[in-house]
């Protein structure tokens, strides 16, 4: 399981959706798999409360992608049977 779903584990599906769909969210899922790779640290190592600060930072944007990826489902027109997903227009 990767960081961003052990971190949001009830978006799982939809993470995976806007990973494949989106190159900037794949990024941020990865920064934090990259940030999330260094802990745990000690208490003491100077860098901590960087990456702390980083990854708070890259979570409050996921939650946004995620709000904004539950905002258009909500407000999608309904999908003819048999009609492809993204091809409502």
């Amino acid at each position: 399981m990767d960081a961003s779903a052990r971190r949001f584990p009830d978006h799982v599906d939809e993470i995976g959706q806007l990973r494949l769909r989106d190159p900037e969210f794949a990024e941020i899922c990865r920064d934090l798999e990259v940030l999330m790779g260094l802990l745990p640290c000690a208490a003491d190592d100077p860098t901590l409360p960087d990456i702390r600060d980083s990854l708070s930072g890259l979570e409050k944007e996921i939650r946004s992608y995620l709000g904004r990826s539950a905002n258009r489902q909500a407000t999608a027109p309904p999908r003819e049977p048999g009609q492809p997903q993204g091809s409502e227009t």
